[in-house]
């Protein structure tokens, strides 16, 4: 999972909160904003088999026909210590029908690791922070 922190915000953030209710839905909307850009990154980034693998009979039930670049999700954001945060792409404890991405990203014992995520995130991430920018501005009518 990358992490992003965002700075000189602050302000921005004190005018949200004297909208009310409706800053909580604009903070949550910037953020899901900001992180698709990421997302979209990590999608184009993500290696591709030139045609996924079929399942073979009921014993493969995890593989699915599917690039698991095309499964690359935004989750719902969360509430943690105050901060608003949410995870995009394949997390170390995934054990979904795409969880050998994560052996690509982090490498194992016997695999040395071929990032495609923090590279995504740290060549995206002003473009992101400026995106949530954009969206809190706007709704604020700035």
């Amino acid at each position: 999972m990358a992490t992003m922190e965002v700075q000189g915000m602050q302000q921005l953030l004190d005018k949200l909160q004297s909208l009310g209710n409706k800053a909580k839905t604009v903070e949550s909307r910037a953020l899901k904003e900001g992180a698709e850009v990421l997302r979209s990154e990590i999608e184009a980034r993500a290696p591709r088999s030139p045609s996924p693998r079929q399942p073979k009979g009921k014993t493969q039930t995890w593989r699915t026909g599917k690039h698991a670049a095309d499964n690359i999700k935004i989750g719902p954001v969360k509430v943690i210590n105050g901060a608003k945060l949410l995870e995009i792409g394949i997390q170390k404890n995934d054990n979904s029908h795409y969880f050998y991405m994560k052996f690509k990203e982090w490498g194992t014992s016997k695999m040395s690791a071929e990032p495609f995520m923090e590279p995504a995130v740290t060549e995206k991430q002003s473009e992101a922070v400026q995106r949530v920018k954009e969206v809190i501005l706007g709704a604020l009518g700035i």
